[in-house]
């Protein structure tokens, strides 16, 4: 490594941390001592010969092993596997600096010891100009330039991030050198198994996605996401800087998929194996590879710093971003679907908050709000102001914050710019959904229709609207409505009961009280009504919101 002094004072000591599980670590700095090491906590400090002045370099050299001290009860470590090897920098190489992430965490523990409350995240602040220097993804550096040699079994491929810029054989070992031609985050990933390779190309990039030979079921269709994903993104967001986009499975020993720098791990379990063929059901693929392909702007271009509110525009718009693919692919219908399964999850998990829950825009570490609420919140947005307007407001942000050093962007950057492509009147969606907990409790309370002499339909619809205000701790208030509401009338869907009919007619509402009732002249006789049917709003209950009409 070579590590630079970016601050504007001399640098006396060096500290480090080794991944939990390395063994026999050595750290050699030239001309430095060690003055303390912890071997539970593999932190180490060293004594500089000489202050490392501001601007000025030293390169660092490390070894560590990685060995298994007798027989386990479970393996520990399943990164390092026979077939389907996939670890991160965070697994083998140290991370320069104190890290809060190994003190003592439990709120418990923390009382025992005497220990004051520990914050998930630092405070969000707009004014952090000389503290606004750490990325939330990592802590150690910002943009660095990552050239890696890798080498695995003759039988086996390795890919880390990057272009491949040498492929050779030695023995029994296959070898590999790969760069990443943008200085990216210090964030990346080794992969090596026994590899078939599906190859496709979209704007001279080349689309790969890397798959075990016994899951070949939705290869062609991962592969038809990324290039969907990326005809999307960079005609709304801004240029792909990297030469390749990569999907790479891994072994179900864990259930996730990662975004790193064009190379996108995928587990076998919730993708290379997930059973597709009924064609009504939500296509977790597109999704996924949608979502990690949104980091590829979205904490991978533009990253924020590491305290509240940066997770609403890594994660948030990475979910809004899939959420846009899956609407051109496959239309309003399968978006509806997915944003009650994101509701659905929100509420859930709210209600089992051990702390307090936060707004949108000041998030920490609360997947449910900057996933799940964050969905449901952008689309919402997207649907009251236009899409040209909010994605522009997106690209805005790239602009001003892709690659860029430090100071790394805020919330409070975010949301000047969705304050801005926002009209006067809707700037009350701002503070509801993302500087406030704002909840609905919206139903169909009647429903009626008559048919009239001139063979057209009668429908009288009363409806209840109810606006929430809630505090951290769940405390809620009912506060005066005035919102817009869609309301909409359906056909039935005699094939598949999952989804709404044809529309007959869809209209949004000004809605200024509690109690409201609404009629309605229709060409042809409607099967159920709905208020907010799309789910569009953080709606308490979603069971009455359609009706079946008499």
């Amino acid at each position: 490594w070579w590590v630079k002094n970016v601050h504007d004072k001399p640098i006396t000591e060096l500290q480090y941390n080794m991944p939990a599980k390395a063994k026999h670590d050595t750290f050699t700095i030239p001309g430095a001592k060690l003055i303390a090491k912890d071997a539970d906590l593999n932190y180490n400090r060293y004594a500089l010969s000489k202050p490392l002045m501001p601007n000025d370099s030293i390169q660092l050299s490390f070894v560590a092993d990685y060995i298994n001290d007798g027989i386990e009860n479970e393996v520990s470590f399943t990164q390092l596997t026979q077939n389907g090897t996939f670890f991160s920098d965070n697994d083998i190489i140290p991370s320069i600096g104190y890290s809060p992430d190994r003190e003592v965490g439990a709120k418990n523990d923390r009382k025992k010891y005497k220990l004051p409350v520990k914050e998930r995240m630092a405070k969000l602040t707009r004014n952090c100009t000389n503290t606004c220097n750490t990325a939330y993804i990592n802590n150690s550096a910002t943009w660095v330039n990552i050239r890696s040699t890798i080498s695995t079994s003759a039988n086996q491929m390795a890919i880390a991030p990057g272009s491949l810029m040498k492929q050779w054989k030695a023995g029994d070992r296959n070898y590999y050198t790969y760069e990443l031609k943008k200085p990216s985050l210090n964030f990346f990933s080794f992969i090596s198994a026994e590899y078939l390779v599906k190859r496709d190309k979209i704007n001279n990039i080349d689309v790969e996605v890397y798959y075990d030979k016994k899951h070949p079921y939705n290869v062609d269709r991962m592969v038809n996401a990324i290039k969907m994903a990326l005809k999307y993104y960079t005609e709304n967001f801004g240029p792909y800087y990297h030469e390749q986009c990569r999907i790479i499975e891994f072994p179900r020993y864990s259930s996730f998929a990662q975004a790193f720098p064009g190379t996108m791990p995928y587990s076998e379990g919730i993708g290379y194996i997930t059973d597709l063929r009924d064609s009504s059901a939500i296509d977790m693929i597109t999704y996924v590879i949608s979502h990690e392909m949104g980091h590829q702007w979205w904490a991978h271009q533009v990253s924020g710093q590491n305290m509240q509110g940066s997770e609403m525009f890594s994660e948030g718009l990475a979910q809004y971003s899939a959420i846009m693919v899956m609407e051109k692919a496959f239309g309003k219908q399968q978006v509806s679907r997915f944003l009650k399964y994101e509701l659905d999850g929100y509420l859930r998990s709210r209600a089992t908050e051990r702390e307090y829950e936060n707004p949108l825009m000041r998030t920490e570490h609360q997947g449910y709000i900057h996933y799940q609420k964050a969905s449901v919140v952008f689309y919402y947005l997207k649907e009251m102001i236009g899409e040209d307007k909010l994605n522009a407001a997106l690209k805005k942000i790239v602009n001003k914050f892709a690659y860029k050093q430090p100071p790394f962007p805020t919330a409070y950057d975010v949301m000047d710019e969705l304050k801005a492509a926002t009209p006067d009147s809707l700037q009350y969606l701002i503070t509801d959904m993302f500087e406030n907990i704002t909840l609905f409790n919206n139903r169909v309370e009647h429903a009626t229709v008559t048919p009239s002499a001139d063979g057209k339909y009668n429908v009288k619809v009363d409806l209840v609207c109810e606006k929430i205000r809630s505090d951290s701790l769940g405390n809620e208030r009912q506060v005066p409505i005035n919102d817009y509401v869609d309301v909409g009338f359906f056909e039935e869907n005699k094939k598949d009961s999952k989804n709404l009919g044809k529309v007959i007619t869809y209209q949004r509402f000004k809605i200024d009280k509690r109690a409201t009732t609404m009629n309605f002249t229709l060409d042809r006789k409607p099967y159920q009504v709905g208020v907010d049917p799309y789910h569009y709003l953080i709606d308490k209950v979603l069971s009455d919101n359609l009706k079946k009409l008499d």
